[in-house]
């Protein structure tokens, strides 16, 4: 759980690097439902799923993204 990489550490699976493929995502669709977003980094990388709910968390602080628990939805917020 890196914010960047070292040089042990594969550069696909840091905070950083799965945060780009989320916001990536979610630019393309303003909400996508949280199962998706799994759904779509086990395509991506099956090992970064472990990665899913910190680069979120991530996004959030940064003010990128917001989590609507009731539909269960990611929204981007960054403009």
């Amino acid at each position: 759980m890196l914010l960047k990489p070292n040089k042990n550490a594969d550069p696909n699976l840091t905070i950083m690097a799965i945060s780009a493929f989320l916001l990536k995502k979610l630019q393309k669709n303003q909400f996508e439902k949280f199962t998706d977003l799994r759904l779509a980094l086990v395509e991506h990388h099956k090992d970064s799923v472990s990665l899913l709910e910190p680069s979120l968390e991530f996004l959030f602080i940064l003010g990128l993204v917001e989590y609507h628990p009731k539909n269960d939805l990611v929204e981007y917020t960054g403009s």
